[in-house]
């Protein structure tokens, strides 16, 4: 299949298109299937689940694609996920484990939040001691979560806005925004007071599915970082073999926080899963592809989350906002979605290849 018609197979429109185009792809190809409910409803009313298909290995090795931590980037995941399936996963190969919506609720609704208003990406902590305090997002808060989405208000946040990043630099805004904060629940990246579902369902998943593993690869899907169409591997907290396992297989695409961009996310999935206990040797990134600048991005998740905590989701206001979002972090021009698939592709093969040389190594 060239790249072309998966694009036009691999990509949908809605949350209920995607999960059917996964749920076909995987059963076409032989998975074994598994849903987990989520406790809350989609915008219609309608059901919205985790679902899990998996695909036994000659050995003891697993990839593992995980899409939809962040809710609306899960179209790209998703993706990825149905292309890996059409692809034909090799018999001889190792396992292959694709968990479809990890924060099924924030892909229907169009948001990055979960059901509780958390931001999934910033809830893998460890909740047994007092989360870290951002105190920079302090700073923040009163223009970034402006009541106001238009008139006076929201000029004079957006000036005071200005003002800041002129004097404190934008990489400094963006580490307030960006790093996450456990203290003002309803705010940006609100990483909660406690697991949510999704973390503790993924936790279970790669419990389970991992148990009679020796290695395990896992490419979290992301959108919305970097040069638009350009890719990357985020590697966080890895541990200095799993750091050179994935500079090996990933090559040159590899980041790391800190070092090769501004801000130092706390609380992720690609690093805290190292935390989960899982005994198997771990080499685990975070694809992401670029979409538009920062600035337009962090513009368009302001005013979702604006609409979540301020406005009228049947309100006028909301058309456009939920536009943007797609434009900002799932968009649907062909380029963009062929690239989207290429890197994904790519990520896919040099981990089922790495983790098959390092078994017979």
């Amino acid at each position: 299949m060239d790249l072309d018609e998966a694009v036009l197979r691999s990509f949908s429109t809605s949350y209920a298109e995607a999960r059917t185009r996964f749920l076909d792809a995987a059963r076409g190809a032989g998975a074994a299937i598994a849903h987990f409910a989520c406790p809350a409803k989609g915008p219609a009313g309608e059901v919205l689940a985790l679902d899990v298909a998996y695909i036994e290995g000659a050995g003891a090795e697993l990839v593992v694609i995980s899409s939809g931590v962040h809710g609306v980037e899960g179209y790209a995941g998703s993706a990825v996920q149905i292309d890996t399936l059409l692809r034909g996963w090799p018999a001889d190969g190792p396992g292959l484990l694709l968990i479809h919506f990890v924060n099924p609720y924030g892909m229907a609704w169009t948001c990055s939040d979960n059901e509780d208003g958390v931001d999934l990406n910033r809830n893998f902590v460890d909740f047994s001691q007092p989360p870290r305090h951002n105190i920079l997002y302090d700073e923040v808060e009163s223009f970034v979560c402006c009541p106001d989405l238009d008139g006076e208000g929201r000029a004079a946040a957006d000036a005071a806005m200005a003002t800041y990043i002129e004097q404190e630099g934008f990489d400094h805004f963006i580490r307030a925004v960006a790093d996450g904060q456990h203290h003002r629940p309803g705010g940006y990246l609100y990483g909660g007071h406690a697991p949510v579902w999704s973390n503790l369902t993924l936790r279970g998943i790669l419990c389970d599915y991992t148990r009679r593993t020796r290695r395990v690869a896992i490419i979290d899907v992301h959108t919305g970082l970097g040069d638009r169409g350009a890719a990357s591997m985020l590697c966080i907290n890895a541990p200095a073999p799993a750091a050179e396992r994935a500079s090996r297989w990933w090559d040159n695409l590899v980041l790391v926080p800190s070092v090769d961009f501004p801000f130092a996310p706390v609380g992720t999935f690609v690093g805290s899963v190292w935390d989960f206990g899982l005994d198997a040797e771990l080499t685990v990134a975070a694809l992401e592809v670029g979409t538009e600048p920062v600035e337009r991005a962090f513009g368009a998740l302001r005013d979702r989350k604006w609409l979540e905590k301020f406005g009228d989701f049947d309100g006028p206001a909301t058309a456009p906002i939920l536009a943007e979002m797609h434009a900002c972090l799932a968009p649907r021009d062909i380029a963009w979605r062929r690239a989207m698939l290429e890197a994904g592709r790519k990520a896919v093969d040099a981990a089922a290849a790495g983790i098959v040389h390092d078994a017979s190594a």
